[in-house]
């Protein structure tokens, strides 16, 4: 999983991604909480761990971001030393999915992220996870189709995928290595040159225009992020 950890402490940070680290996760670690925030606008995370008191933005208020901006339910574990039951209760409340009281005990930690991430897959609607309806575009990934407008658009299996990662990140700008390991699995025989050929035949066979409702964005050096714009917009 990727995981992110905002915590302002630097030895316990360090003891997290080494934790993290050695059970398989690509942590990435910030001190802000406003950086936090910067990176969730153009990055994806499986799972946040957030300290309670933080420089540039609280814990708390990053909670707050991210169950106001974020698309998709990102499950979010508390680590902190703050034990006042009404600052957990608030946590809880607000959405945490879990909050835990410093020391961290590395064998607790690991089975509750493990308990929050099980419950986070079985809370997921699987109408859901299985067909996207975005404006007249419809992706049904039980029989991999693609439909606009109730036209059958003739997709290679690649090139579902890749609308099918664009489409669930909606608005959110995804990284072309992101996008490489989602529909290629990582493969180093896969160049970007791949991708931009996928990406183009994507734009004209779903007809990705501001005309028809939509913005397919390549933000030079980093990756894309579609966009729906609203039909009062146009």
């Amino acid at each position: 999983m990727r995981i992110l950890v905002l915590e302002d402490d630097v030895a316990q940070g360090d003891a997290l991604i080494s934790l993290l680290g050695q059970s398989g996760h690509e942590v990435h670690a910030f001190i802000r909480g406003d950086d936090v925030m910067r990176i969730l606008r153009r990055e994806i995370f499986d799972l946040a761990l957030l300290d309670w008191k933080t420089p540039g933005a609280t814990g708390r208020e990053v909670l707050t971001w991210i169950r106001e901006q974020l698309l998709e339910p990102l499950p979010v574990i508390f680590i902190s030393q703050q034990d006042n039951e009404a600052d957990i209760v608030d946590a809880l409340t607000a959405g945490a999915d879990d909050y835990l009281i410093k020391p961290i005990r590395s064998a607790e930690l690991m089975a509750r992220i493990a308990a929050v991430m099980r419950r986070h897959a079985s809370n997921t609607d699987p109408s859901q996870q299985m067909i996207l309806r975005v404006g007249g575009l419809v992706l049904d990934r039980n029989v991999r189709t693609a439909t606009l407008n109730g036209r059958l658009i003739e997709l290679t299996q690649k090139e579902f995928e890749l609308a099918w990662y664009l489409f669930r990140h909606l608005g959110q700008l995804v990284s072309r290595i992101q996008t490489l390991q989602a529909v290629w699995g990582g493969s180093e025989s896969i160049s970007s040159r791949t991708l931009d050929t996928h990406i183009s035949r994507l734009r004209r066979k779903l007809e990705l225009t501001p005309e028809n409702g939509f913005c397919l964005i390549s933000v030079y050096g980093y990756g894309y992020r579609v966009e729906y714009i609203e039909a009062e917009a146009l």
